[in-house]
């Protein structure tokens, strides 16, 4: 560089150290002593500004125990910082600068975290906020989630040399019912893994109930045990799916199965919640060794998904219907189990004598209930099927069940009618589904002598129910 610089003959009174090299294209500074062709990559030409000192800065940018002072342009904004690759990779950062964020630590004690539109200002900004060196520290910015409220929180955190059980000190929430999965896989992570170990940076924090048990088992007939010791107890988080489970548990070869109850296998989009309640709340696999040929769908007009899995061609359609609705926590007796094409079939058949053929059996569940509950929580709406004499509080215990919360926090909600949406009425929940099928004309909104005080009935067979949480 100091060749150059003669041979333009820039300013030849002035010294070589006068001067500072701008690489613009790579957005950092060029030494001395370095040659041009060290700069040049894969290019055939860079663009090189002599600047004097006056627009220069030196700024110190740490990342856990590394630290490097980077000579910069004032007039930079502090989100190059993060974008060059450069910086990064000599501070030995191993994540994505996207995952990161940067925290001014001039002014010590107090710690600046920088939000996006602090990155847009300039270093010069903080330099004349500081009579110190300007800092910055990136730290490292993972992001939380709950089970039931998807909204991110970032947290900063300086380094990842910390523990699960640490992180989960940082974000307060160290009760013993209380977990941290994993956002990509929907694994709960042990508290003893640490953060340097794993390339996560979104976790859900997630209660014990919105989460249950795996388990693997070897088959009773197996010659050699293949299970490992690693695919029992695995917790997860009750939205995972049969594929998680597959891809967490890599030694599961392309011709192994996980057959529930030794009876079916589900497919790899099941929630894992269809299987729960369960014993100790673990859902039990046996790992087979073959593939079962009759492949069946049952769909439901009341469900978002229909239920997918692979069986023996021998399986009776009624047992197919204790099945799916053992999934769906439906009562039995208030479905019917039909063809395609509404066609009525005996419980007795067996798959391969109502199907053409066994490679795609279509079924249809279908409501024979004389009267529905359409019930609305939060932002969600799911329908149940029931009759005129179930009471209310039975009604309330099937929706906290079909939303896996624990019946042990029944006490908490309540249910409201919504005749008229913009004001719904109050119910006691001991009331049946026949007594607040009229209700009662008074201004106090509450369900109070339905059998004395009533009016006109619902047209529909279909009762609007509203769940709620009652405040805390």
């Amino acid at each position: 560089m100091s060749l150059w610089l003669k041979i333009l003959d820039i300013n030849a009174e002035s010294t070589v150290d006068s001067y500072s090299f701008w690489n613009a294209q790579q957005q950092q500074f060029i030494d001395v002593d370095q040659t041009i062709s060290s700069r040049l990559g894969q290019a055939e030409s860079i663009t090189v500004d002599v600047l004097n000192g006056e627009d220069i800065i030196d700024v110190i940018l740490s990342y856990d125990k590394n630290s490097k002072t980077i000579r910069i342009l004032k007039s930079s904004p502090v989100d190059s910082l993060l974008k060059n690759p450069n910086y990064i990779n000599q501070l030995g950062l191993k994540i994505s600068p996207e995952d990161c964020c940067l925290v001014f630590l001039s002014n010590e004690p107090e710690k600046k975290r920088l939000e996006d539109s602090d990155m847009k200002n300039t270093i010069s900004d903080y330099a004349s906020i500081t009579d110190k060196p300007v800092h910055f520290q990136i730290s490292t910015l993972v992001k939380i989630t709950s089970y039931d409220n998807p909204d991110e929180k970032p947290i900063p955190i300086p380094h990842r040399d910390i523990t699960i059980k640490q992180l989960l000190e940082i974000i307060g929430g160290n009760d013993a019912h209380t977990y941290l999965a994993s956002c990509e896989s929907k694994t709960v992570l042990s508290e003893k893994i640490n953060l340097s170990m794993i390339n996560d940076t979104k976790f859900c924090l997630a209660r014990k109930h919105e989460t249950c048990l795996v388990s693997i088992q070897q088959p009773n007939d197996a010659l050699v045990a293949v299970v490992e010791e690693s695919m029992q107890n695995q917790r997860y988080l009750i939205n995972a799916t049969m594929d998680d489970v597959y891809k967490q548990n890599k030694s599961i070869s392309e011709d192994q199965y996980l057959s529930y109850k030794n009876d079916f296998v589900a497919s790899r989009k099941t929630p894992l919640n269809l299987f729960l309640p369960s014993k100790n709340d673990t859902v039990e696999f046996i790992l087979i060794y073959k593939t079962l040929p009759a492949h069946v769908t049952v769909s439901c007009d009341e469900q978002t998904n229909p239920i997918e899995f692979s069986c023996e061609p021998s399986m009776c359609l009624g047992h197919v219907h204790e099945t799916v609705c053992e999934l769906w926590k439906l009562k039995k007796e208030l479905y019917s189990l039909v063809l395609v094409d509404d066609s009525e079939v005996d419980a007795d058949f067996k798959l391969e004598e109502v199907a053409e053929s066994v490679d795609d059996v279509q079924l249809k569940l279908i409501s024979i209930a004389g009267i529905k509950c359409n019930i609305i929580y939060e932002d969600r709406t799911f329908m149940i099927s029931t009759t005129y004499e179930t009471l209310l509080s039975t009604i309330l215990e099937e929706a906290l069940e079909k939303l896996a919360i624990p019946k042990a926090d029944i006490t908490m909600f309540y249910l409201n009618l919504l005749d008229d949406p913009e004001n719904p009425t109050s119910i006691d929940l001991e009331f049946s589904i026949g007594d607040i099928c009229s209700v009662p004309n008074n201004e106090s909104n509450t369900v109070e002598s339905m059998e004395s005080n009533t009016v006109e009935s619902m047209e529909s067979n279909t009762v609007l129910l509203q769940l709620q949480k009652k405040a805390s």
